[in-house]
């Protein structure tokens, strides 16, 4: 995995189907819900499609509902003999309208739009199909609108023809009864119409909800997975990558897949179905205005390939502006103390200012490519609907093009455009997701762990004695931490390693509790290899307090317990007894209650002396008896971070608390108690009947303490014991009590 912001500069493909099978690993679960869901998104493109044809059969079945007149004169020529014979079945006699020696034929207008235009065009020159359009109606309609008889009034069939004309001259009332059945069917129409309004906003509403719950679950599940796995990285991992980047794995990127899921998916589905369906239904009314308004297509797709090319160039300049932008602020807000002292607030800003004017261009240039390509598709798609206007409504005026068919035309043609815009605005957001994916799957995939041994070792009971054998370990690979060191603590004996910065002294217990394994050598806890031990077993008999102090979110008495229900209030109370955070506790307002501020965003609080204490209670707090169960104790203490109350009394330690080791300026000697010399390390060891860590039951094993203080730069003898003089020696570590002889350890 690259480092910095470069990784939040890579764009996937606009889709990969890789990817995409690994994403759909998740959804697999809630398969039957997606089911669901896309049988509802097709009901509801179903419905949306038949809103356009609803309107149709309104308007050519009762609202324009006429018929064109066929005339043969005498037995009429051949090629009107053949039309006869052709469409018999949809011509209907009309008796008394075409004249002496002439005979009449009604034929609908919705059915002669659907021959074939030559055949159309040839038969009106021919005379044979006339101008003349008649409205049929039912006999007792007729008669109740006391036409009967009238002129412009003939039979056709066990129908009534009425001419324009005559229809025309109607009064309101007539044509009222008259078209009493074209009203009835225009108010069903109508009712189907609203009626497919409400189930589409029914089933859409359903489908939303049933796809904003599978992909919150799926959200959930990647999330907790991404953690998970996490938890498992070994601190090498974490020593590589920030912890804002993870963060943001865990957060932002799955938060572009849930739009994925809940906007792509959905709105992609959706749009292929009714894309299908308008071509389907569009060739089916008419395949050749169908082509007319096809005609646009191959410039839209010229179009949207270019446009996917800028917006890909455009969208990646935008993420590396930000990535830039969000680098920036965090190092602007991260140094501000020191971009403060030294007076750099101006050259900051400027800096911001420049990195800020980068991404405006960015986003002007992204614009400007959305604002040239959104036009172009509008213009196309107004083009297209301008030929089927043209060549639409020619044919409506020849008689080969119902008008229901070109108004049904000129809805569906914008319900055709309509997708291929959204898959052209969604492609830079289809890129980000196949990019968040990869990035996701990238860290699930890292495997940089400490592994379980296959078959581990678990002794019926730990004394505590560590054994350092000959231990390399780099962190890089390439230049050593510790080289060839050797050294063993016995069981009830306090060991401090003391050296510069940079020395190996974290490295030292950050290897005994196997967040690292050694490259060489091996570490024993009671001639066992840790290796060989879980590593859950083994942590629960080390007690640790690093340097760096951690307050989670919530109040005190949360942060002691960490978590571990079983930890009543009193063991709490107990435990802060214990150590004498108790009584600084008990001054706060909320006593244990209380919650503590943060100083650091990232929660790694500064290392007061009451802070250090609530960190270090938790497994004071977990164990029977409020006694850590750990065999081993190591504390790794920072660097003048003592509150003087807490180093007042140091000068008579308290059981559990016996081995507290502080630094401060330079004058301030750093002092560990009971360790200036051996007697009076035996002597508190003797007092206490127990190892440092104080308050053991009679009998019990003792617990050995490694204790890391730091020193000033100025202690030479110590500071080179972890210096490469342990590797080139070739020789284990002598007792603690003579590396302390020329520590400077002293009452201060």
């Amino acid at each position: 995995m690259t480092h910095g912001f470069q990784d939040e500069e890579i764009l996937g493909k606009p889709y990969d189907a890789r990817l995409v099978r690994r994403l759909l690993s998740f959804v697999r679960p809630y398969a039957r819900h997606v089911v669901v869901a896309v049988a509802m998104l097709l009901v509801v493109a179903g419905f949306e499609l038949a809103l356009p044809y609803l309107t149709k059969l309104a308007i050519d079945d009762y609202i324009v509902a006429t018929v064109r007149e066929v005339r043969v004169e005498g037995e009429g020529s051949p090629e009107a003999q053949a039309f006869l014979r052709a469409h018999a079945g949809d011509l209907v006699p009309m008796e008394g309208v075409g004249g002496e020696g002439a005979r009449s034929f009604a034929v609908p207008s919705r059915v002669l739009s659907k021959y074939d235009p030559r055949e159309v065009a040839r038969a009106s020159a021919a005379g044979l199909i006339t101008d003349r359009t008649f409205y049929i109606a039912d006999p007792e309609a007729v008669a109740r609108a006391g036409i009967e008889g009238a002129p412009g009034v003939a039979r056709a069939g066990d129908r009534v023809a009425v001419s324009r004309e005559r229809l025309a001259a109607l009064s309101p009332e007539q044509t009222r009864v008259l078209r009493d059945g074209d009203f009835r069917g225009v108010r069903n129409v109508a009712v189907v119409f609203v009626a497919a309004l409400v189930l589409t906003f029914v089933f859409s509403l359903l489908q939303i909800n049933m796809m904003e719950v599978t992909s919150q679950r799926v959200m959930y599940d990647i999330r907790m997975k991404v953690l998970a796995h996490l938890q498992r990285l070994s601190l090498a991992f974490f020593d590589k990558n920030p912890v804002g980047r993870l963060v943001t794995r865990a957060t932002n990127d799955v938060e572009v897949l849930h739009e994925m899921f809940t906007s792509i998916v959905i709105t992609l589905l959706r749009d292929v179905f009714t894309l299908i369906g308008v071509v389907i239904l569009l060739l089916n009314l008419n395949w050749r205005l169908a082509l007319v308004s096809f005609a646009v297509l191959p410039a839209m797709v010229w179009a949207t390939a270019i446009f996917s090319v800028r917006i890909r160039d455009a969208f990646r300049e935008v993420r590396v502006r930000v990535a830039r932008i969000n680098a920036s602020l965090q190092e602007s807000i991260s140094g501000i103390r020191v971009t403060q002292i030294f007076r750099r607030e101006l050259e900051s800003f400027t800096r911001f200012a420049g990195i800020n004017h980068d991404l405006f261009r960015a986003n002007m240039r992204q614009l400007k490519v959305f604002a040239l390509f959104m036009p172009l598709m509008e213009l196309a798609s107004s083009v297209a609907i301008a030929l089927v206007i043209w060549y639409g409504g020619g044919r409506v005026l020849r008689s080969t093009l119902s008008l229901g068919t070109l108004v049904a035309f000129l809805s569906y043609v914008q319900m055709f455009f309509r997708p291929i815009r959204n898959l052209a605005e969604q492609y830079s957001t289809m890129q980000s997701t196949m990019a968040s994916s990869e990035r996701i799957f990238l860290l699930l995939d890292n495997r940089e762990m400490i592994p379980e041994p296959e078959r581990p070792v678990r002794p019926a009971e730990v004394r505590g004695r560590v054994v350092f054998e000959n231990v390399w370990f780099s962190y890089d690979g390439s230049e050593d931490t510790l080289r060839d060191v050797s050294f063993t603590v016995e069981p009830g004996e306090t060991v401090a390693i003391v050296g510069a910065t940079g020395a190996g002294k974290t490295s030292i217990i950050s290897l005994l509790e196997r967040f690292y394994d050694v490259q060489r050598g091996r570490i024993t806890l009671d001639g066992v290899d840790i290796r060989d031990m879980e590593k859950s077993f083994l942590r629960a008999n080390l007690g640790l307090v690093m340097q760096d102090v951690f307050i989670f979110a919530g109040d005190i008495e949360g942060n002691i317990r960490l978590g571990n229900r079983s930890v009543t209030g009193e063991r709490v109370r107990e435990a802060a007894r214990h150590v004498n955070a108790d009584r600084f506790i008990e001054r706060l307002p909320g006593r244990y209650s209380e919650r503590p501020v943060h100083r650091e965003t990232a929660g790694a609080i500064q290392r007061d002396g009451p802070r250090a204490r609530v960190h270090a209670l938790d497994r004071t707090a977990a164990a029977p008896g409020v006694r850590a169960r750990s065999r081993v104790r190591s504390e790794d203490p920072h660097p003048g971070r003592g509150d003087v109350e807490h180093r007042h009394r140091d000068r008579d330690p308290h059981p559990g608390c016996a081995q507290e080791t502080h630094g401060g300026p330079d004058g301030d000697r750093h002092r560990a108690p009971a360790l200036d010399d051996p007697a009076r390390r035996q002597d508190h060891r003797d007092a206490q009947g127990e190892g440092p860590g104080g308050g053991d039951a009679p009998g019990a094993a003792r617990r050995p303490w490694i204790l890391l203080p730091p020193v000033p730069a100025s202690v030479r003898a110590m500071s080179e014991i972890l210096q490469a003089g342990w590797g080139s020696h070739n020789r284990p570590l002598d007792r603690t009590a003579s590396l302390c002889h020329h520590s400077n350890y002293g009452a201060s």
